[in-house]
């Protein structure tokens, strides 16, 4: 058992804040993971973490530990990818977190591209709406449509522009008539999309030109999911305010009709993030690569570029 290796277990086992865990992700056995620490703490001579019958935490000298070990562990990892990357075949178990959506986007139906060009990856999907802590959750990397802050402990790799699509069916215009401007909403049922961590109506977003515009939606109907915003308007409910993939099946199939196109807005750019303390793995970097093929880099899909050329261009 050697130094790098308890190293190694030590990190995880800190990550997770439990043996059980750490060792199910090391794939070692929880009583190999408990002897790595404990050499450790003989090794240095002092105790790195605080054991309970309810969690582990570190101590002062074990956090001072831990950082020097994410450190060196990261330059090691670093320099053996920067030598080995360019021939290794990513292999092993790849864990990835992604929204509900992206059931019903492009993402899974090229998934089999994927598997099939990396037969030696297990590749685990966790589909969540929430922003999994990746480290205390054992995720490799996660699919994003947020702004990540300047002082977060997540690397990201941007894959594309997103827009927001006003829309809404064939039929609800039919009988409700198109609004021409953002005004003519006032008197349409808009469908409220409800953030869950806020609990409170997310505004709609425009671009006229220079000038950036919110809208204030109002409907009989709230939803705390995108996809539900783009279900309700597909079956007639009323308006919706979606990102530009999620309106894109509805768009293709005739069953959504954009609006507004001439002030459409940017939405948070979609990302392959990853932990700042963990190097870029083979494994991610090919999944990353994936993502970036699977969605257009500009933030356009043909079929909605199509609809607005001149607003593409503009925005581009």
């Amino acid at each position: 058992m050697d130094q790098l290796f308890c190293m190694r277990v030590f990190t995880r086992v800190a990550e997770q804040g439990s043996f059980a865990r750490a060792s199910e992700d090391l794939e070692i056995s929880r009583p190999t993971a408990t002897q790595a620490v404990a050499r450790l703490e003989t090794r240095l001579g002092v105790r790195l973490l605080h054991r309970t019958t309810r969690r582990l935490s570190l101590t002062e000298d074990g956090r001072a530990f831990y950082e020097s070990c994410v450190r060196i562990l990261g330059d090691l990892a670093e320099t053996e990818e920067s030598l080995s990357s360019a021939r290794a075949s990513p292999r092993g178990r790849l864990r990835v977190s992604t929204p509900h959506s992206f059931v019903n986007l492009n993402f899974f139906p090229a998934l089999p591209r994927f598997l099939a060009r990396y037969p030696d990856l297990d590749v685990e999907v966790f589909l969540t709406d929430r922003a999994v802590n990746l480290v205390e959750e054992g995720i490799d990397c996660a699919i994003r449509a947020l702004d990540i802050p300047d002082d977060s402990t997540l690397i990201a790799r941007h894959v594309a522009n997103v827009r927001w699509i006003t829309c809404a069916s064939p039929n609800y215009l039919k009988n409700g008539g198109t609004p021409k401007k953002i005004a003519d909403l006032e008197a349409h049922n808009c469908i409220r999309f409800i953030s869950q961590s806020t609990g409170r109506t997310v505004d709609w977003r425009f671009d006229e030109g220079p000038e950036k515009r919110t809208f204030t939606p109002r409907s009989n109907l709230g939803v705390t999911s995108l996809e539900a915003a783009a279900a309700s308007a597909t079956l007639g409910i009323g308006i919706s305010q979606i990102p530009d993939a999620l309106a894109l099946p509805g768009l293709r199939d005739g069953t959504l009709r954009p609006i507004l196109l001439d002030s459409v807005a940017s939405a948070p750019s979609l990302k392959v993030v990853y932990p700042s303390n963990r190097f870029l793995t083979a494994k991610v970097r090919a999944f990353s690569d994936f993502v970036a093929e699977v969605f257009p880099s500009d933030g356009w899909w043909p079929e909605i570029a199509a609809m607005a050329p001149v607003v593409s261009e503009r925005l581009r």
